[in-house]
């Protein structure tokens, strides 16, 4: 039997021996990887879906989509950017789904993440699951494919490519995907001030 293997959360790269021993399914160097990664992924589905409760299922999809999909990692991409991709495929086949279009209801504020420990105020705190409420509500009107590239860059915060190369898409693509996103949250800003300066943002 393997030793337990630890490694560092922070860490982009892992050791080759470590991604070797993944790819022949290597139970503990698995869990060792994909552990250290978890949060990073929650996080990212987190972002594209929303607060809800599905991003525990899609997290154990993607992980679980990880492992089959191991042994064919060649390290074309850091394998934590590797497990983003198969994140944001998970993310898009389950905002595809009729069912999910469907469902109009919010959950409540408290199951917004709440930056519990992170020094600020609780009013501040508050504010911003109220905001996260909005946006999230105004997107369920958008596309996968434009809401998660917005996403990935407006609120996220990643550079054009690093979406693109998420998605699997081209740059220009991307772009007229975080246009469009844009274009359609505009129509729905006209009474909502904040969501207006989002949707503005800069240039793509």
């Amino acid at each position: 039997m393997q030793n337990v293997v630890a490694i560092d959360p922070q860490r982009r790269e892992e050791p080759p021996d470590l991604v070797e021993r993944c790819r022949r399914g290597d139970r503990a160097a698995l869990e060792a990887v994909l552990t250290a990664h978890a949060p990073y992924l929650e996080r990212l589905l987190g972002r594209v879906v929303g607060p809800r409760a599905e991003v525990e299922d899609l997290l154990q999809a993607t992980l679980a989509a990880a492992i089959s999909a191991f042994p064919r990692f060649r390290g074309e991409a850091q394998v934590r950017t590797w497990l983003a991709r198969i994140a944001v495929r998970t993310a898009h086949d389950h905002l595809r789904r009729a069912e999910f279009r469907k469902r109009g209801e919010l959950p409540s504020l408290e199951a917004v993440p709440d930056g519990e420990g992170d020094g600020r105020r609780a009013e501040d705190r508050l504010d911003a699951q109220q905001r996260a409420a909005r946006l999230y509500e105004h997107l369920q009107a958008i596309g996968p494919k434009k809401r998660i590239a917005f996403l990935l860059h407006i609120v996220e915060g990643h550079p054009i490519e690093e979406v693109a190369a998420l998605m699997g898409a081209s740059k220009p693509a991307t772009k007229s995907r975080i246009f469009w996103a844009r274009r359609e949250l505009m129509k729905r800003a006209a009474r909502d001030p904040w969501l207006k300066t989002l949707a503005e943002g800069n240039e793509p």
